[in-house]
């Protein structure tokens, strides 16, 4: 590990280093970030052609911010063992309706826990989260799983719930969780306007400029910004300033699911930096 972490650009003694990466299904739509929290935090944006350069990445950090589903829902596992064997289907259901009446996530075979808590948490109406056993992100979510048994090497597997040294993000929630989420979308070649909002208000908030290049490949990518954006995430994780899972519910699902760690709302960016 040690090893790994020499080539980190800017680290002393005692820096705290978290990378981020926004992972896809395939290579070129992935971002690789790392930040070495020192007096003067140093942002780089890494290699991400491959499932090694991803791995190195990881290796060299404290936390990993990893966007990604780590596991995929317990009911839907039970669905397909069920389907498998020509036992009886569970019974479909849903969560529970949130404190203000509204229902909560319909379908526990298509979400997990940690995505009906983090919908109802964030307030994110419309923008619900995509499935990870109905949607594509499930191809992510192999592609996840693959380097988490990589990045074990062997020993025990590493756990889901973001106890370890790689923990599940979501940067548009982030975003929303510390009031930084602009009106419409920031994704695509249609969203560098509402990047550059972001980005700008990232540097606000931490209290320090990106390097240019950095700045520049975030406007242009939102891959890049998301990047960016699970780096400061693993940072808050790793100063206790995300929500873990609490109730013995969400402990088990976590264990199985995992579980997506939120900034918690209203805490400053400034904290970060230490």
């Amino acid at each position: 590990m040690d090893a790994a972490r020499s080539g980190t650009a800017g680290r002393g003694d005692g820096d705290m280093v978290t990378v981020g990466i926004d992972l896809a299904g395939y290579t070129s739509t992935t971002g690789a970030c790392r930040v070495t929290w020192s007096d003067e935090p140093v942002v780089e944006l890494l290699p991400a052609r491959n499932d090694e350069d991803l791995l190195t990445a990881m290796r060299s950090a404290d936390r990993t911010g990893l966007d990604s589903p780590l596991g995929w829902p317990v009911a839907f596992a039970a669905l397909l063992g069920a389907h498998q064997t020509g036992a009886a289907l569970p019974v479909r259901s849903g969560y529970g309706a949130r404190e203000d009446g509204r229902p909560g996530l319909g379908n526990r075979f298509t979400h997990r826990l940690t995505d009906d808590v983090a919908w109802k948490r964030t307030g994110a109406g419309t923008q619900r989260p995509l499935s990870v056993s109905a949607d594509k992100l499930g191809v992510v979510a192999m592609r996840a799983a693959d380097l988490m048994e990589r990045l074990a090497d062997g020993g025990p597997a590493l756990p889901r719930d973001g106890s370890g040294p790689v923990l599940e993000v979501y940067p548009a929630y982030a975003l929303l969780q510390w009031g930084l989420l602009p009106a419409g979308t920031y994704k695509g070649k249609d969203g560098a306007p509402a990047r550059a909002v972001i980005v700008k208000a990232l540097e606000d908030g931490l209290g320090f400029a990106l390097p240019e290049a950095v700045r520049g490949r975030c406007v242009r990518s939102d891959h890049d910004l998301d990047a960016l954006v699970s780096a400061v995430v693993a940072r808050a994780a790793a100063l206790g300033l995300t929500d873990p899972p609490e109730t013995d519910e969400e402990r088990a699902a976590a264990a199985i699911e995992g579980w997506m760690h939120l900034p918690r709302r209203g805490a400053p960016l400034a904290g970060l930096r230490g």
